[in-house]
């Protein structure tokens, strides 16, 4: 796992599902990328929502910083509208060549949300030929195929660097003002089955295990 990437479909959804794993791989001096595919821009009154594209990108830079991961720029599609192509596969797929990338981290196969949903299906070829493939889940929707992590990555002393990330983001993004926290607490629960204080889950496509 030396040129790892993550892949969001929104600005937060990276921190939110790989944060820690993040902070903690670039303290250990691999490189880490990040990449989100929509512009993240959305108005709901129903939902109280108001985020606009520039703004939400210059949290994304702030929360890249706190935890010390690089952005790469990326043609965004619109909020709501993410979908499969050839094209927009293709090009995720020449970053992950061009990058030599080697572990993907991306959204889980199951979800409420769409963009989420066509993150999964764009990002699942276009890595196909990394060693690593790891599937989180950025918001604990109560979904038909239950997330059940099956690896999970001990993020005890990089929790506080998450926590900063996501504080970089507006009030807008931490969805009923307690998504970041019970994002977290969760990481603490799956830290007590693990033996530490807190570790971020992840379902496995593939792992490639090098002996030393």
């Amino acid at each position: 796992m030396n040129n790892i990437l993550v892949i969001g479909a929104h600005f937060d959804d990276a921190e939110l599902g790989a944060g820690g794993t993040m902070a903690k791989y670039v303290a250990m001096g691999h490189n880490v990328y990040k990449i989100t595919l929509t512009d993240t821009e959305v108005k709901s009154d129903l939902m109280n929502l108001d985020i606009k594209t520039e703004t939400g990108r210059e949290n994304s830079a702030n929360a890249c910083a706190a935890i010390g991961a690089k952005e790469i720029d990326f043609p965004a599609a619109k909020y709501g509208n993410l979908t499969y192509t050839q094209e927009t596969m293709q090009a995720l797929e020449k970053v992950i060549s061009d990058y030599d990338i080697d572990t993907c981290i991306f959204h889980f196969k199951e979800d409420y949300n769409t963009d989420h949903l066509a993150a999964n299906q764009i990002c699942y070829t276009a890595a196909r030929h990394c060693d690593n493939l790891l599937m989180f889940q950025s918001n604990p929707y109560i979904i038909g195929e239950s997330f059940y992590p099956n690896v999970f990555v001990d993020v005890t002393d990089y929790v506080d660097k998450k926590r900063a990330a996501l504080q970089c983001y507006e009030a807008a993004h931490n969805r009923q003002g307690n998504l970041f926290e019970t994002n977290i607490e969760r990481n603490k629960i799956w830290g007590y089955g693990n033996h530490c204080g807190y570790a971020e889950g992840f379902v496995a496509v593939k792992l490639k295990l090098e002996e030393h």
